[in-house]
């Protein structure tokens, strides 16, 4: 019996779902696993991590910050060649 609704060409439904049944399995245990895992390496480097991220946020500001400056020199230079190029072509 093949599955019309969305063309995937499913044959047998029972296999079918014992093969998502079995990713699931895997999926989930990989999760546990994950969440597990999460609690170990707070509790193992949780004021290092956070040191690290404080860092991380406080570079990522300046980065921002310096990125900002960037754009407006550069839309006044813009600007600028706008200005001067509409004068010349006005001679």
């Amino acid at each position: 019996m093949e599955c019309n609704d969305c063309g995937c060409g499913t044959v047998d439904p029972v296999a079918q779902s014992m093969e998502l049944l079995h990713k699931a399995f895997h999926d989930a245990l990989y999760q546990v696993h994950v969440e597990r895992l999460k609690k170990r390496i707070d509790a193992a480097f949780g004021p290092a991590l956070d040191k690290a991220s404080d860092a991380m946020i406080e570079t990522a500001a300046k980065v921002w910050q310096s990125n900002l400056v960037q754009s407006e020199a550069k839309k006044e230079l813009e600007s600028k060649l706008q200005k001067i190029f509409s004068e010349t072509s006005k001679r």
